[in-house]
Parts: structure tokens; sequence; C-alpha cells
């Protein structure tokens, strides 16, 4: 909660943003900015985000008139999970790298952790065809392919997870409700990492490690070993500013780090990591070479759309989805024409819409409401299925049954997105206050 906090502060400051970072997920993602805003913005490297709906990865990567593209970020931050894209990872992946180039972005993919739920129960890591050895499989191909590579770079779910624990790492409730599945403890996780490497591609990794009088005798030989390593040491004899500390020695203020190694003879690695010093260090002198697979062409928009094989059914609202559909347009922001409620009792017509793809079905994503003077004032989707061309089917059939008709629309901090869409098909908008 300080994390959070503190980035609330600092978004009122008038520091101005050095870097762009725009942040793709197949989950909701925001829960991260806070913990990567807050270490940037310590290490002299304020930031500012942009983000987008949720698993719209590769729609927002491969439409140039995207939020995304749109925004062009200098740093593209995307995480896909197994559990949302399944056999579309390397989709996404491949999507994402084309949108870097095109954008000149420096691109970091989160690879995915290994999920819990597996296919095959407790025989599962035996098979060739299991979830643990198809998830291996798909991540160390991404690690392949970006390894090397001078734009592009990768920090791992799985290694967050494991430092947090599986029992406490995952939000199952937080997940059903917003599609956050990960704890504020693996969010932290994350942000330390992304933060990492973000410091050492901007060369703001520490040039100086400080330490306390006390540490250094108690241990002797971590100390000798940073030494070794090429780190400056700055001994601290009374409780001097790191900041002074880094300045006397003739670097950026923000270029030191207090070690504090703790009672523990161990606790000193974990600290070591999380001070960011490693980040910098030289790399190991033989490097794995990796096999690469072989290179193919990035799938267009219109060749993904057409694969999702996406199926839109409407009808009017019954018993059996008058609670779903309420509860949709009450939570619907991104696309929505500014109804944040649906009173089923007034005299309009509403109608459910259902939604499917080749990864399943997702119910009731949407609803639609037709005054009785003809006017839509409720049109609302889910996030999770914008992108996929259902905002275009629900036009059309809208107007092969009422022909020309108008859009009662008010604008919000996030529905820019329906006007857009609105304007572009040439649809009639009565704006309201």
């Amino acid at each position: 909660m300080d994390v959070r906090l503190r980035w609330q502060e600092i978004a009122k400051t008038e520091v101005r943003p050095v870097v762009s970072v725009g942040l793709l997920a197949s989950y909701t993602i925001d829960p991260l900015m806070p913990y990567v805003g807050v270490a940037l913005h310590d290490a002299g490297l304020p930031v500012s985000f942009s983000t987008a709906p949720f698993n719209q990865i590769v729609r927002q990567c491969l439409d140039d008139t995207s939020a995304m593209a749109l925004a062009r970020p200098d740093v593209l931050v995307v995480a896909p999970r197994f559990e949302e894209l399944g056999d579309e990872l390397q989709t996404a992946v491949d999507a994402a790298l084309s949108a870097a180039r095109r954008w000149k972005s420096f691109l970091v993919v989160v690879l995915p952790a290994v999920p819990e739920e597996r296919a095959f129960g407790h025989l599962d890591d035996g098979r060739a065809a299991g979830t643990a050895a198809a998830a291996h499989e798909g991540r160390e191909a991404i690690r392949a392919e970006l390894a090397g590579r001078p734009d592009a770079w990768v920090v791992d779910a799985e290694q967050a997870i494991r430092a947090v624990g599986t029992a406490k790492a995952h939000h199952a409730a937080m997940f059903k409700f917003a599609k956050i599945p990960y704890t504020e403890a693996v969010f932290g996780e994350l942000g330390a990492q992304l933060a990492g490497v973000l410091r050492a591609v901007y060369g703001l990794t520490p040039r100086v490690v400080v330490v306390d009088q006390d540490s250094v005798a108690a241990f002797d030989e971590p100390v000798n070993r940073l030494r070794e390593s090429g780190a400056r040491v700055v001994v601290r004899t009374g409780t001097e500013e790191v900041a002074a500390l880094a300045v006397a020695a003739g670097v950026p203020a923000e270029s030191a780090v207090l070690l504090r190694l703790g009672a523990k003879p161990d606790a000193w690695r974990d600290e070591l990591v999380r001070s960011g010093l490693l980040d910098r260090l030289p790399a190991p002198e033989v490097t794995v070479q990796r096999v690469r697979r072989t290179a193919r062409e990035t799938v267009s928009l219109d060749d993904f759309m057409a694969g999702l094989n996406v199926e839109v059914d409407l009808q009017p609202v019954g018993p059996d989805s008058a609670a779903k559909v309420v509860e949709v347009v009450s939570r619907a922001k991104d696309f929505t024409l500014g109804n944040e409620k649906l009173d089923l009792s007034e005299d309009r017509e509403v109608f459910a819409v259902r939604v499917s793809d080749k990864f399943g079905s997702y119910g009731v994503s949407g609803a639609v409401g037709i005054t009785a003077d003809g006017v839509v004032d409720v049109f609302s989707l889910s996030c999770v299925v914008l992108g996929k061309g259902v905002e275009d089917v629900v036009l059309q059939r809208l107007r092969e049954e009422h022909g020309d008709i108008a859009f009662r629309h008010r604008r919000t901090p996030h529905n820019q997105i329906t006007a857009g869409f609105l304007t572009d098909a040439g649809a009639r908008i009565e704006e309201i206050p």
C-alpha cells in the first residue's frame, strides 16, 4: 500500500516523464504500474504509462489505429498468460515484435508462468503433450527468439511467483471480478524485475554501493566479493545520506544504493539482487547458444480476426440473462455510451450480446438498449471481447433491423473508443452532458 500511495504522490508532482511505457497483457495489468513507476522514479528515470483493455495484445499491436499504436511508447511491455492465449502465445509475441519495430520501441516480454491447473493431473509432468511440457516449450521458444536482440528483453513471471510462493501468488476472487490474476506481492516482484531491466537499458544501474561500517566487519567476505566484481564500495561511518555520498564519489545522487546486509549471513544475497547492482555486472564468459525457431511472417490483422471464428448472438433479455446484463452495463468502462446503470423497468428494448470464439464461450458479454423513440442509449461490451469485431457485428444487425439509428452518447474519461468507433462507422451520435 505504501508503494501505491507514493505513486499517487508522484503523480501529483510536476516531474516530467522521461520514458513512456506501454503495457499490454492478457489480464488486467494496471496493478503493476505503481511498482515500476516508483522504482524508476527513485532511480532518476520518471515514466508515464499507457494501457489498453486486457486480452487485446495482438489487436493492439497489429492495428495502426489502436490506442497503443497512437501512443508509440518508448518501451512496450507485453505480458501474456497461457491461461488466456494458449496456442496463440507465439502469435502475440510475433505481433509485439512487429509493433516494436514499427514504433521503434524497446520490447520487454514477460515470460508467462507455467499454469497451475494441469490437464492430466498428477500424471501431467510425464506427458510430452502435458500442460507443463507445452508451457516450458513455449517459454523457451520466446526466450530463444529474443536472446541477443539489442531491442528486446524478457522478465519471468515464473520467477516472481516462485519468490512469493504459489499459495500466496494467485488471487482467484480478483481474477473473477476484475481479471487480476496475481496478488500485490507478485506485482511487486514483477515490478522490481521490470525496473531492473529498464534501469540497465537506460544506464541507470547503481555505480556505487554504500554499506555501513558495522556490516563491513560482520560481512567481510561478501563485501570483498563486491569489490572483486568491480563495484565501487563506500563505507558509511555514520548516518550520512546516500545521495550525499554519491555526489562526494562523483556520481549522480540516484546512482548510489544502500546495501543493508542485515543480521543473517545469507541475507546479503537477496539484498544484492534487490539493489540492482547485479543488473550491470559483466555477462558470463560462456554464453549458452540456443536454437532459434524458423522465422515466419507475422500474422496480419485480417488473418488474425478471421482465425478467431467469432460468433455473436443478440437475444432479447430474459429472466436467465437479466442480472448478467445489468452487471455488464454497470461494469463496462472502455466500450459504453456512458450509461453506468441499466433499469430494465424502463420502456426500452434490451438485448443481451453473447460471444464465443475458438477459445470458448464468453457468455453474456454485452448489452444493447433501444428507447421507445428508437434511439440506442445502451451499447456496452466487456473488455474481454473488444478488438474481435463484436461491435461491428452488433452495429450491422442494429442497422439491418432499425435502419439509420441514432446513438445517445455521454463522454466519460474512458469511453473515447466508443465515440471513435461510431464516428468511423458513420453513425448518428446525440451527445448528452
